[in-house]
């Protein structure tokens, strides 16, 4: 005996079909919703990632905003070629946040070059042409909350106390002897002495053919950036680091890096 089958459709019954529409239109909510929002109001808020843009153009740069205390401020990480595309970040090695209502780009010394404040969905700042520039928050560091770019907001209670901000750097805190490092802080073996009369010694045992040919002569520092000048008259510009190390900009060369002994 043959039995035949037939599909039935399978529809949702009342019970059902409250369900399901109520778990849309939960799911619509928290899509409509704001993220935790973001404040000004301390350091840890603001860590992670920000892309920073000059309106009117196509340039952005990917900014990380960190913890680390250096000269200035709190180390700012950025990729190379952010300082060729953005020149006004060639003197930005830090940022900070002087009250819960602004958040400023600042030099080795903590001077603002770039000074935020809110606008829409980002922070906004004015250069020294007038042209504008807009950041615009991208993803938290790890162990901290995401917050939406159009959650951004500013507390109207009283600013928070200022963070600590490590002492200017000064020339004199430069001269010294230092190794010479590679990709990964690979030492080379390679020593180079700053004297404090802006002199560079490179040590006769140097076996790395790169830094030979280069052959430091002198050191100045220029918008908080350290620059060996070699024998032939090319300069090399290192930026500050966290850990105290100078790490020179890559372009298109190999990594370099000088670590105080």
């Amino acid at each position: 005996m043959r039995h035949k089958l037939k599909n039935k459709a399978v529809r949702a019954g009342p019970p059902l079909r409250s369900l399901l529409l109520g778990l849309a239109g939960w799911g619509l909510a928290l899509s409509a919703s704001p993220l935790c929002a973001l404040t000004l109001d301390s350091p840890q808020a603001v860590l992670g990632q920000w892309e920073l843009s000059l309106e009117g153009s196509n340039k952005t740069c990917r900014l990380t905003l960190r913890g680390e205390q250096i000269h200035g401020g709190f180390y700012i990480g950025m990729p190379a070629g952010c300082r060729r595309a953005l020149p006004v970040l060639s003197n930005i090695v830090a940022w900070g946040l002087p009250d819960s209502a602004h958040l400023d780009l600042a030099d080795v010394n903590g001077a603002p070059l770039l000074y935020f404040t809110m606008e829409n969905d980002a922070l906004v700042a004015t250069g020294t042409q007038g042209e504008t520039y807009r950041l615009t928050f991208v993803v938290s560091a790890p162990g901290h909350a995401a917050a939406a770019p159009d959650a951004l907001r500013l507390d109207a209670a009283p600013p928070a106390a200022a963070p600590v901000k490590a002492a200017p750097l000064r020339s004199a805190d430069v001269p010294g002897r230092y190794a010479v490092l590679r990709e990964g802080g690979r030492d080379t073996g390679c020593m180079v002495t700053l004297d404090v009369g802006g002199k560079a010694f490179l040590s006769p045992a140097c076996r790395d053919q790169g830094i030979v040919i280069f052959d430091p002569m002198g050191w100045r520092l220029a918008g908080g950036r350290l620059v060996l000048r070699a024998r032939k008259g090319h300069t090399a510009q290192l930026d500050l680091q966290p850990d105290g190390s100078w790490l020179k900009d890559p372009k298109d060369a190999k990594s370099l890096a000088l670590k105080k002994l």
